[in-house]
């Protein structure tokens, strides 16, 4: 098999949740190699999983850190001739010390920030660092999860002030590299995806809220998410779309 005819899959924040599932999920569809990235491999789901072998390989990144973002960019791509597909699912919406704001009077600016780093300019960042490979890889998909509150037009609830707008940040950041990659890489595809409420981390807190059959779970949604990936190319560069392939205005 050449390299070209090999399945070369990046998928940031694969230790756990959608990311972890995302990775399961790109064995089974027959990819040849993976590129996997936690901010501690060691310590994770993942890399128990899906230990290093010779199609899997785990490097350490941190959003927060934008360092270990250049020199993960850059190790990828002395290692993977081509990529197929890059996929980023970071997402924070709340930890020990940030919780989403109910009102304008509980905005942080250093929560804010965070938010920023970590939703936006991460995959931004990364993006940079895997240019010259993304630029040569023709048919490349990058893949981001956003989520649907990052829609404006679909703002009719308000609150979550933060990742809402770091998920539209994210939105506008990959709408804004998919025509310049387009330029050099016209078969190219960059999107932003709506997983739906997924039973993570992320959501553990709101779940109790939830009507029947609203929350998914992460084999689930990987599956979705693969499969709008699977049916999406160059014409639907710089899309939002949903879990159901469903486009989501910006």
């Amino acid at each position: 098999m050449k390299a070209a005819d090999k399945m070369h899959i990046v998928i940031q924040g694969a230790g756990r949740g959608i990311g972890l599932a995302l990775a399961q999920h790109a064995l089974k569809a027959g990819a040849t190699n993976l590129y996997l990235t936690a901010r501690a491999p060691e310590t994770s789901d993942g890399y128990t999983l899906l230990p290093p072998s010779d199609r899997i390989s785990w490097f350490a990144m941190d959003f927060l850190d934008t360092d270990s973002i250049a020199q993960t960019g850059a190790a990828i791509s002395n290692a993977a001739p081509h990529l197929h597909r890059v996929i980023s699912t970071a997402g924070i919406l709340h930890d020990t010390d940030i919780q989403p704001e109910k009102h304008i009077g509980a905005l942080n600016p250093a929560a804010m920030l965070r938010l920023y780093q970590v939703n936006a300019m991460g995959p931004a960042l990364f993006w940079q660092a895997l240019w010259r490979r993304l630029r040569s890889s023709a048919g490349v998909e990058v893949a981001s999860i956003s989520a649907r509150v990052g829609s404006i037009s679909d703002n009719h609830l308000g609150g979550w002030y933060s990742y809402r707008a770091s998920k539209s940040a994210l939105n506008q950041l990959s709408r804004t590299m998919s025509i310049e990659l387009a330029r050099y890489n016209p078969a190219a595809c960059v999107i932003t995806l709506h997983p739906g409420t997924v039973d993570t981390a992320l959501s553990k807190p709101f779940q109790a809220k939830l009507g029947q059959n609203q929350l998914t779970h992460v084999d689930e949604a990987a599956a979705n998410l693969w499969a709008v990936m699977d049916k999406t190319g160059a014409d639907d560069t710089g899309g939002f779309f949903a879990y159901d392939g469903s486009p989501i205005p910006f």
